[in-house]
């Protein structure tokens, strides 16, 4: 790879550097071509880039930025895994895949502004994922709505409640 090469490289992984949600460092040696298929297609599905680059590009490219607390832990074969949305469910994707394949290890973390190591990666991956969180919001704003809205229907429940036992106890008086 010449300079112009590198150069672009590096100009590129700044630019989807910006902004992301999160970015992960795995330690992928050891991993067959088929596992690394695996491996993408998972994190596809949780919306996340995993790429290869030289630890020295990657450096280039963080320098600067708040990013460049990952500077320390570009050390040996690293893979990048940029979660542009969502970081819990990379974190979730990572950490499942490392479940079954001993031979992938998640390296750090940096997710809002803050270096997370092993544990602080599980800690991640066991909140709900953004669509969770927006699910469990929405939930807890109907929910007054909704009670609201069965205490106006009582009454009228009630009455039709008695009424249907008024008829019920003319039909037996009437049989």
């Amino acid at each position: 790879m010449d300079r112009t090469e590198k150069e672009n490289v590096v100009a590129e992984l700044s630019a989807r550097l910006k902004g992301v949600a999160g970015v992960f460092l795995a330690d992928f040696r050891g991993l067959t071509v088929l596992e690394v298929h695996e491996l993408r297609k998972l994190f596809r599905k949780a919306q996340v880039e995993y790429q290869v680059v030289k630890n020295t590009l990657v450096k280039r490219a963080i320098a600067g930025t708040p990013l460049e607390a990952l500077k320390e832990h570009l050390k040996g074969t690293t893979a990048l895994a940029i979660a542009k949305v969502d970081a819990v469910g990379a974190a979730k994707a990572a950490l499942d895949f490392a479940k079954t394949n001993e031979k992938f290890k998640v390296k750090v973390a940096f997710v809002e502004g803050q270096t997370l190591l092993a544990d602080g990666i599980k800690a991640l991956s066991s909140l709900p994922s953004q669509s969770e969180m927006r699910a469990i919001l929405l939930g807890m704003i109907n929910t007054p709505a909704a009670k609201l809205m069965a205490q106006f229907n009582a009454p009228a429940q009630n009455l039709v409640g008695v009424l249907q036992a008024k008829v019920e106890k003319d039909e037996k008086a009437a049989a």
